[in-house]
């Protein structure tokens, strides 16, 4: 999608369309909505058309909704859209996002083009380089698609290609800010595209071997990242028997794909602290997931392409990574393999052996997520992190809990988890803390190894999970984000179709911003 400014007034711009602003009204007004500047601007010139049409269609202005208007005349433009940012009072940055998510959606395969002013008089208190972003990512990722394997595009269908700035965001001293904050939000799409792509593809395209290759793929291209990619003999010498147990029923040969992320010389020396920093980003990595021998049922298998999302957050994140410039070194780490059955299955009972030598009973073979994760963990923690991130599309038990929006998070510091809580909220991606409970540690227990994969106890399936990541972290600063319900759509959304989300992929990179 292109960007561009005009020195025109929006009635003046040629595109399909223009978008304009309101806010909903509180309770006891008598308008209904509250018009921005450029509502009022542009009602002026075409003679109270706006506000008739507002008025007869009772639009409210509710964050998302929309009123199409085509005026016969005073513009160049086919259609006005007003666009509803909901209460001002409730008013917070996702607002702007999802609502010109919604537009972009709705409106993607009938027009090319829209023109705009930036809500800066909107009395937000947000900076122009924010609410560029905002709406940039918000039109970007409302018009994402997976069309892959669906027959070609019809001829003439279109496609939302080009937004156009007024004059009202293109003074001297605010352009530079907003294309700054287009810049962004190009950078950030473009990451969170990725990896929605990466999830939405099918399981047979992205294997474990797809995965490395892209990896190499994005070290290639950047002299700023290494990877290095162990198979099964390397990672097998390396001691990472928990990822190899679950590995070993597939044929699909298994890939231990680690990415590094080093700064310039230049900029990492501005910090003495930042120098001592090392964050990994451990994603799980399994890239699909039968269930193993307590294989799923069929309604709880059709999605299981999904089990990468974690991973497909670290590939994302690498792309872009040089382009964010975070002052310390990062880590990027994937444990890729499919969760197979079949001759060789591991099965109830076997006890594998982790990289940081704790050994795992495995007593149920769908819960293999975690065992993976413990040498991935392991792994950052030998490579000297001093702060872990791990990303997994864990337990339903967090899925239930939650629901389809919101991410567990779970931390053993205080510092880490408001520094993630932060970027997720300015993202966008909602997060709610859950406790590690001491207590809940016996569940835990195995009478035949130092752990087990499953707890004594169906309940608190979420917080169990995180506590047995947690006995593979050594102490260090770690946040476990349990992705199980935002990580895939199974409806179409403000910010995109059904699908892969990308969600986490922008906290990360706030994060590192």
């Amino acid at each position: 999608m292109e960007f561009e400014f005009s020195d025109n007034a929006l009635s003046k711009i040629s595109a399909d369309a223009i978008i304009v602003f309101a806010f909903q009204n509180e309770k006891g007004k008598t308008e209904k909505y509250q018009p921005l500047a450029d509502f009022l601007i542009l009602d002026k010139e075409l003679k109270g058309v706006l506000s008739k049409s507002s008025m007869v269609s009772k639009f409210a202005a509710k964050r998302g909704e929309m009123l199409n208007i085509f005026p016969q005349s005073g513009v160049l433009a086919s259609w006005i859209v007003i666009v509803g940012l909901g209460k001002k009072n409730e008013f917070v940055a996702n607002d702007l996002r999802l609502a010109l998510g919604r537009f972009a959606g709705a409106m993607n395969k009938k027009i090319d083009s829209v023109a705009l002013s930036l809500p800066l008089d909107a009395d937000t208190s947000f900076l122009a380089s924010a609410v560029a972003q905002l709406v940039g990512e918000g039109l970007v990722l409302g018009s994402y698609g997976f069309n892959k394997y669906q027959a070609k595009e019809e001829k003439g269908e279109k496609k939302l290609s080009t937004v156009i700035i007024s004059k009202a965001s293109a003074k001297q001293n605010v352009k530079k800010e907003v294309r700054k904050g287009i810049e962004k939000a190009k950078l950030y799409s473009q990451a969170t595209i990725l990896a929605r792509d990466l999830v939405n593809e099918q399981a047979s395209v992205a294997t474990p071997t797809f995965l490395a290759e892209l990896a190499l793929s994005i070290a290639g291209k950047d002299k700023n990242i290494s990877c290095k990619i162990y198979d099964k003999a390397q990672a097998e010498k390396l001691g990472m028997g928990a990822f190899l147990g679950i590995a070993k029923a597939s044929a699909t040969p298994p890939k231990f794909i680690h990415l590094e992320y080093k700064p310039e010389k230049a900029h990492s020396a501005n910090s003495g602290q930042a120098n001592k920093e090392r964050l990994a980003i451990v994603g799980k990595g399994i890239t699909f997931d039968s269930g193993g021998i307590n294989v799923k049922t069929g309604d709880s298998m059709v999605d299981m392409k999904i089990d990468m999302s974690g991973a497909a957050i670290v590939l994302a994140v690498f792309s872009v990574i040089s382009a964010i410039k975070p002052g310390f070194p990062v880590i990027g780490l994937i444990a890729a393999t499919p969760n197979l059955i079949s001759g060789t299955s591991i099965v109830p009972g076997d006890v594998v052996k982790a990289l940081n030598g704790k050994t795992i009973e495995v007593l149920n073979t769908d819960a293999e997520g975690r065992v993976t994760l413990a040498d991935s963990l392991s792994f950052a923690v030998k490579q000297g992190a001093s702060k872990i991130l791990d990303f997994a599309t864990l337990t339903g038990a967090c899925h239930v809990a939650l629901g389809d929006d919101i991410t567990g998070l779970f931390s053993n510091s205080r510092t880490l988890a408001e520094e993630v809580k932060k970027a997720a909220f300015s993202a966008g991606e909602k997060m709610w803390e859950l406790p590690l409970e001491k207590e809940y540690k016996e569940m835990n227990k195995s009478e035949v190894a130092d752990i087990a994969n499953i707890p004594s106890s169906r309940y608190g399936g979420a917080i169990t999970a995180a506590l047995f990541l947690q006995e593979f972290v050594d102490g260090k600063p770690w946040v476990h984000m349990d992705i199980a319900g935002p990580a895939f759509s199974s409806k179409i959304t403000d910010l995109g179709p059904k699908g892969g989300t990308g969600y986490g992929v922008r906290t990360v990179l706030n994060l590192l911003s």
